[in-house]
């Protein structure tokens, strides 16, 4: 690339005289918490918020006055459109710690020429995904043969069916229901020897919670006793088995009823026209009288709304997995199984890190594990299942169908009678959830489907591919290692390895290089998701309801002790499936070809003509070997000393990748991605933090010698130091290379979800340093 020679050095930028920093942060603060759609292709960490660099980039590039004099509004030119602006189109931007790549595309949205680098091999590939164009049809095509593509292991039989047959659980003799989610718990082994009980590690005996809006009629009199009820005409459940569900004496009909008492019936279609006229009787259980009384159905009168706490439990004592309505009591509740009676907020838990065994014994967990050979881990069993069983309405005579990329079409019957026999009929003692999404015990029959599916992986895996390689010591991995996860397999359970390998070894198989690296983008995203480190948050403990949380919900490997096992290639839920990630690459690539109304930005494929893009795997300290005077303007954020181990943490993509590219790209050859020139402060692989500031300043160096005389160097930079060491061995790292700091500004930094700052007084902040070149 040719730099251009138009931006004299002695005019200042607009980010050297202001920068929007109230409005900048307002639009950051709900973008730091629900990225934009291309930046949720693939998971990378601590991303920031694209409206912050599309503003510095703005302000890097456009003069700091207008030719009239007046000063330059970067808010007006930060919703204006730049595909044939001269100040912006053209122009080289340089980012040489590119990372998710966010300057990248946020400078080709500009009509920009970039230069992206990174050392980590999945960051150039995430990249890589994010601005390369890609036809939708031929991807959903792709898609379609992956999911056709017989499975050897399955006799032939497609992809979808083999991976949809692992998450399978039986509702009634003639009856199966998709399994959403399975929920494992570690078991402890009481460090008494003259114990040795395993210990089920609940911090409580909460599988679920969720408060529910349901429809009813209000005070409805039975006609026998006269007496007032509401009558629900929507079911109140979380699980299908009647029989496991109990209620609160008093108070459980719902918010704003705490003294009435309720009966539930479902309510049949609405008749229309003359129909209406005619009177509607519905046979409905008084909860005053104990008779089933028939009642008219009051058409004429609009049903109201109300919520209704359920608590889904488990029973320490038989494993029953049980419902109940209203508020958990103060004392002890009773399992309708077995009658056992137990407080369902105390589990063996009692503390952080610690377990309780029934004798009385108390320990950390992790001494626990220090009495296991190196090569054993806790045992992990599970418990629980939320399941998906389709809702068949024979009345409407309609079934929800699902698409390609979790669209919903419909699949209308010609009669009740043929939408009958598509649906096995259900027991009346299940009450199926509206939404068809139940939770219920892990039965012997699931004992018996797990253990299928285990014996399959022990006598595939041969044939699979899968990483076979040992996780080495590092700051991050060290922890791993602690707790007996020696290989980078051991992260996942047998059934996921079944599922992810077949996966992979289906999306390898795809002929076209391009379509099949998209695969390979959604394939390695579900994977973050699909592992022994994924757990329920317990306020997102609600079926259909938000994510649970995947392994890098924080930026560390942190064992979890209750274990979430999603339905790999996914059914009607569950938002880290192979199924949902490839409807979040759909939407990224969507919205990088044809940005939304209102967002008054350029789409790349209508650039993608005139737009050089030039990324790079590799190290930013040799720029003059390939880049030597060829940008006008670099921006990046550079590695934050330790917070981050970003080599660690992407080794855990990078061991999956590297099955499919080894042979393509040479940088994904070795067993783990390069760490020798990662910067960085790691004590544990010998880089100190004078390490990381030579780091720093051979890459802002290379930065300075090539730099024109009218380039800015500007970079976001965040850390919880509170002495400011930190700060003074940054600020003389740019004095040592030639840099002064023209401005700085505090923007809004990662999300304030981010489990790695809750619970903690980190700052909530970057700031933006403005670099020119020190005129002496």
């Amino acid at each position: 690339m040719a730099v251009s020679t138009d931006n004299p050095g002695n005019v200042p930028r607009a980010i050297e005289v202001g920068f929007p920093i109230v409005e900048i942060n307002r639009l950051a603060r709900p973008e730091r918490n629900s990225f934009k759609p291309i930046y949720q292709m693939h998971k990378w960490f601590a991303r920031r918020a694209s409206c912050v660099f599309r503003a510095i980039l703005l302000g890097a590039l456009k003069p700091a006055w207008k030719p009239d004099g007046s000063p330059v509004d970067l808010m007006e030119e930060f919703y204006r459109n730049h595909g044939d602006d001269p100040e912006t189109a053209g122009k080289v931007v340089l980012d040489p710690f590119m990372g998710g790549g966010t300057t990248v595309v946020e400078a080709l949205r500009l009509g920009c020429r970039v230069i992206g680098i990174d050392l980590n091999p999945v960051a150039w590939f995430i990249v890589k995904t994010e601005i390369e164009p890609v036809d939708p049809e031929a991807l959903q095509d792709a898609f379609e043969r992956l999911a056709a593509r017989p499975v050897a292991w399955n006799g032939g039989a497609p992809l979808r069916e083999s991976m949809l047959g692992l998450y399978r659980t039986k509702v009634a003799p003639d009856v199966e229901a998709d399994i959403i989610y399975t929920f494992w718990v570690k078991h402890a082994i009481c460090t008494d020897p003259t114990c040795k009980r395993e210990v089920p590690l609940f911090k409580d005996w909460l599988v679920a919670h969720k408060t529910l809006s349901i429809r009813y009629h209000r005070d409805v009199p039975c006609p026998g006793c006269r007496k007032l009820f509401d009558w629900e005409v929507e079911p109140a459940s979380l699980i299908a088995d009647t029989a496991m569900m109990v209620s609160r004496p008093r108070g459980s009909a719902g918010e704003g009823r705490p003294h009435q008492v309720w009966t539930y019936a479902p309510e049949p279609e609405k008749p229309k026209g003359r129909g209406r006229r005619n009177p509607t009787l519905v046979s409905v259980h008084c909860p005053h009288c104990d008779d089933d009384v028939r009642l008219q159905v009051p058409w004429d009168r609009k049903k109201e709304r109300k919520k209704v706490s359920l608590t889904v439990l488990l029973c320490p004592a038989c494993e029953a997995v049980w419902q109940w309505r209203g508020a958990l009591p103060d004392e002890a509740v009773r399992c309708p199984a077995c009658g056992h009676g137990y407080d369902p907020r105390a589990g063996n838990v009692p503390a952080s890190g610690t377990f309780e065994c029934s004798c009385g014994h108390r320990d950390k967990i992790i001494e626990s594990i220090r009495l296991l050979p190196q090569d054993r881990r806790l045992p992990v069993r599970p418990y629980a299942i939320q399941a998906y069983l389709e809702p068949c309405d024979p009345v409407r005579g309609r079934r929800a169908v699902k698409s390609l990329f979790g669209e919903f079409g419909e699949e209308v019957a010609e009669d009740a009678a043929q939408c009958a026999a598509q649906c096995a009929p259900l027991p009346d003692s299940l009450l199926l959830p509206k939404n068809g999404k139940f939770f219920k015990r892990f039965s012997a029959s699931d004992r018996a489907n797990l253990q299928r599916a285990e014996g399959l992986w022990n006598r595939n895996r041969a044939r699979l591919p899968y990483p076979k390689s040992r996780i080495p010591k590092g700051a991050e991995t060290a922890r791993l290692l602690e707790h007996h996860y020696n290989h980078w397999h051991d992260m996942f359970a047998p059934r996921q390895l079944l599922a992810l390998a077949t996966l992979l070894d289906g999306v390898m198989a795809e002929e076209d290089d391009k379509l099949r690296e998209t695969l390979l983008c959604a394939f390695s995203n579900t994977l973050e998701g699909n592992n022994l480190f994924v757990r329920n948050i317990p306020s997102r403990r609600t079926p259909g309801g938000t994510a649970p949380a995947g392994v890098f919900a924080r930026h560390d490997y942190q064992p979890k002790t209750t274990i979430c096992e999603q339905n790999v290639w996914g059914t009607e839920s569950g938002n880290n499936t192979f199924l949902s990630r490839m409807e979040m690459l759909k939407r990224g690539i969507e919205f990088r070809d044809d940005w939304p109304e209102g967002e008054h930005s350029e789409s790349l494929d209508s650039l993608k003509d005139t737009v050089t893009t030039d990324i790079h795997a590799g190290s930013s300290a040799r720029l003059s070997e390939e880049y030597a005077g060829s940008f006008d303007v670099v921006v990046t954020d550079p590695p934050y000393v330790g917070n981050v181990n970003y080599s660690e943490l992407a080794d855990f993509f990078y061991v999956w990748l590297r099955l499919a590219f080894s042979k393509r790209y040479p940088w994904f050859a070795p067993e783990i991605s390069p760490k020798g020139e990662e910067i960085i402060e790691n004590r544990l692989r010998g880089k100190s933090r004078e390490d990381f500031y030579l780091g720093l300043s051979d890459v802002f160096r290379e930065v300075h010698e090539n730099l024109p005389e009218g380039g800015l160097l500007v970079f976001t930079f965040h850390h919880t130091d509170r002495e400011g060491t930190i700060w003074e061995g940054l600020l003389q790292t740019l004095c040592d290379v030639g840099f002064e700091i023209a401005a700085v500004y505090p923007i809004h930094a990662e999300r304030e979800q981010a489990l790695n700052l809750l619970d903690k007084e980190n700052v909530a902040y970057d700031l933006i340093h403005v670099c020119r070149k020190r005129r002496e």
